[in-house]
């Protein structure tokens, strides 16, 4: 017989494991995959990457005071990329609370155990625990970062068992369907009288899970199709209707005039910010524009406040399917595929900038999860081609150097979750490597095989494009012996974790590894 309460904790890791794929069972509680990670901060860069991956939110669990705030970092780029997080904080008890006592982990003014829950308060969203459901089904759906702080005195409450057996609903939808009819009525005249459409699908279809539908749409109609620096590998850019990289006055030549020559632009799951807009140099006309975000949809110049992109994209999608006929689709594109120019034919020599990000696009094959670190990486790799399926992460909104090597932490969980089939590839720089480093322990720890480059520039190359080349404080350690980095966390002959690093200077070292065998494997972290 089922017990009628359950203690609070037991309540929340059943509501969790109601979200995620379950692995295990033990003592039945369903088994979350629990990873430890080297500190909060770079936990909280893990859970981004999971959820970038996985498509829901992960749990970031710290302790408080020094804990959620060294955290918050990470919380808030998951904030400002919409990458999901629930923040579970562990705090002192209510009544140790009340007395103010001097704990560690506290401080002035007065003792008050709960004064960062006020630092937090722009990136998240406020929260009790016995509100459990509502905040997990407000983390699903807005892909914002969610808290709930735990009192330690709470942890053994008991409560309703029965709601257990009700699943928590975390489907999107709008208020009025008959908005949503309304918009997706417009779009669909737009489409049949457009003579040069195109569709621009941006990072946030990917996090508020619309990749597929969008993907069924580009399918549908053939249109000419962009994709944005953070939402690269959204669209297969082998497709012969994909345009390219759309980023304002940045794109590749032609890009940009074919987007603004398109009379209507399907522009799905925006995020405007200055790195995905070529510094705002976005020039798409409203007469042009049908605008589907996650806070609002507008065709032409009619706005719909509250309509969530998600359940329009879908009805869009089906009412396609009824009658192609009716929409002229699939159309032919008018326009000649965009070809994307080679930025170097550099054949031997020392590498250069121009030479390496196309190169490791050729390296990388069907399926790979690509991260890209802040700086040159992260600017770079868009000039690549990505191969079919590919993902991508990087934080060009919120940039925080170091992310990408806890970020690979969560995505390599979530890959091996999913049972997923290609390999995960790290770019960093050696300066942002320096940031959080002591992941690397952890992906070997846990017998993870990743590909790691190390873009060694001497400092932080993007930083002195910006401002000061000569400066000391864009200089870093040029003392540490990165062929030894694997085999001081782990992986060498007496701990039986096999381990390859290879160092390269001229075009032709790195041909020799891109091109080997066994490098190309994931026999072993490399």
């Amino acid at each position: 017989m089922a017990p009628s309460t359950v203690p609070l904790g037991y309540y929340i890791w059943k509501r969790l494991a109601s979200l995620v794929t379950l692995l295990d069972q033990i003592y039945d509680v369903p088994e979350l995959t629990w990873i430890g990670t080297c500190n909060e901060l770079n936990g909280a860069y893990a859970a981004d990457g999971y959820a970038r991956i996985k498509g829901n939110p992960a749990a970031l669990l710290t302790t408080y005071g020094v804990g959620e705030l060294s955290a918050m970092n990470g919380v808030a780029g998951a904030m400002a990329e919409h990458a999901g997080m629930i923040h579970l904080v562990g705090m002192t008890s209510r009544p140790i609370q009340k007395a103010k006592a001097l704990i560690h982990h506290t401080m002035y003014p007065e003792m008050d155990h709960a004064i960062y829950i006020g630092m937090s308060e722009p990136v998240r969203k406020t929260t009790m625990a016995e509100e459990i459901d509502r905040v997990l089904i407000e983390g699903v759906k807005s892909r914002l970062p969610v808290f709930i702080y735990i009192p330690l005195d709470i942890v053994s409450v008991q409560l309703d068992a029965t709601r257990l057996e009700t699943p928590l609903d975390t489907t999107i939808k709008n208020e009025s369907t008959d908005v949503e009819d309304e918009i997706v009525k417009s779009t669909l005249e737009l489409i049949k009288s457009a003579a040069k459409p195109a569709v621009l699908a941006d990072v946030l279809t990917i996090r508020h899970k619309g990749r597929d539908l969008m993907r069924e749409l580009v399918d549908l109609t053939h249109f000419q199709s962009f994709s944005t620096p953070l939402s690269k590998g959204v669209i297969d850019e082998t497709l012969p209707t994909y345009g390219g990289v759309y980023n304002g006055i940045a794109s590749f030549p032609g890009v940009a005039d074919a987007v603004h020559a398109s009379d209507l632009v399907l522009n799905i799951g925006p995020l405007l910010s200055d790195s995905n807009t070529g510094g705002f140099t976005r020039f798409i006309k409203d007469e042009h524009l049908v605008y589907l975000g996650h806070e609002y949809c507008q065709v032409q110049g009619k706005k719909y406040d509250g309509v969530h992109l998600l359940p329009v994209l879908k009805k869009l999608v089906e009412e396609l399917k009824k009658d192609t006929g009716k929409y002229n689709i699939p159309r032919s594109p008018k326009s000649t595929k965009i070809e994307v120019p080679i930025l170097s034919n550099l054949k031997s020599g020392k590498i250069e900038q121009s030479y390496t990000w196309q190169r490791l696009g050729k390296f990388l094959k069907p399926n790979d999860i690509i991260l890209a670190e802040s700086g040159t990486a992260q600017f770079g790799m868009p000039d690549a081609t990505f191969p079919p399926n590919s993902q991508f992460i990087t934080q060009i909104f919120w940039s925080s150097i170091g992310y990408t090597v806890g970020a690979c932490l969560g995505a390599l969980v979530a890959a091996k979750e999913l049972k997923h089939p290609g390999r995960v590839v790290l770019i960093v720089g050696e300066g942002s490597l320096q940031m959080t480093v002591q992941e690397i322990g952890s992906y070997i720890r846990y017998g993870f095989k990743p590909i790691i480059f190390v873009i060694n520039n001497n400092g932080y190359s993007i930083e002195r494009a910006i401002n000061g080349p000569k400066q000391k404080y864009n200089d870093v350690s040029m003392l540490w012996d990165h062929q030894k980095m694997l085999e001081f966390f782990g992986a060498r002959q007496e701990t039986g974790i096999a381990s390859k690093s290879y160092r390269c200077e001229t075009v032709e070292e790195l041909e020799k590894v891109l091109t080997d065998e066994d490098f190309n494997s994931t026999n072993s972290i490399q």
